[in-house]
């Protein structure tokens, strides 16, 4: 399992998608371990030819992330995707939040329906599900919060009252009325230099690279 914060590596999500699921004999189980690799074949067997190649990659890694989380908070979504949005937040440019946004509505509703159908000891329900107006809200905090940590940073403040009142401004000009302007975020974001993180194994440095630049 990745880290929390961290992308899979991305030899770990080859592998994944070169996982084969094996049949299993009524009454079988699977280690609750094996519960990512079971829904990313699933995923790639049933809903991500429905996602836009181009999500495609960011799509997968995040349920990758939100897997890992899963039977710790008892499928609990109101819990792990905002935790999980937030600790992959410094490591991301803004199209990923974008992607996300875009084809939650199809990744929420293949976790409703495959989770529970995972073959663990215990079966597992995804309950408190996000509706896309409460993903857009918590996406469009992070992403207002990034803009005044960097811009503060920029003009060499830090403080943590400065901060907070920035991104409650920023909130209002980049997600009025409950929808996120992303040709305002991109005219925020866009011009600030991206550069992944160095923990990042290459190909992951590379794919959010080409993510930065779409």
């Amino acid at each position: 399992m990745p880290k929390q914060g961290h992308f899979a590596k991305s030899t770990r999500v080859k592998q994944l998608n070169n996982f084969r699921a094996k049949r299993h004999a009524s009454g079988a189980t699977i280690a609750d371990d094996q519960l990512t690799d079971f829904l990313v074949v699933r995923f790639a067997l049933t809903a991500k030819k429905r996602v836009p190649k181009v999500a495609q990659e960011s799509t997968q890694r995040f349920l990758i992330e939100i897997s890992g989380a899963l039977i710790s908070e008892n499928g609990d979504l109101s819990k792990i995707v905002p935790a999980r949005l937030k600790k992959v937040n410094a490591q991301v440019p803004w199209q990923f939040f974008k992607q996300i946004v875009d084809n939650w509505a199809l990744l929420q509703k293949f976790l409703v329906k495959e989770v529970p159908a995972v073959p663990l000891t215990k079966q597992l329900l995804v309950k408190n599900q996000l509706t896309t107006a409460e993903l857009v809200r918590v996406v469009a905090q992070l992403l207002a919060q990034k803009v005044a940590a960097i811009s503060l940073v920029n003009q060499h403040q830090s403080s943590g009252t400065k901060q907070k009142q920035l991104a409650q401004m920023l909130m209002t000009t980049i997600c009025p009325n409950g929808h996120l302007d992303w040709a305002k975020v991109k005219a925020l974001l866009g011009p600030l230099p991206y550069t992944p993180d160095s923990a990042l194994d290459q190909p992951t440095r590379e794919w959010l690279t080409q993510l930065s630049e779409q």
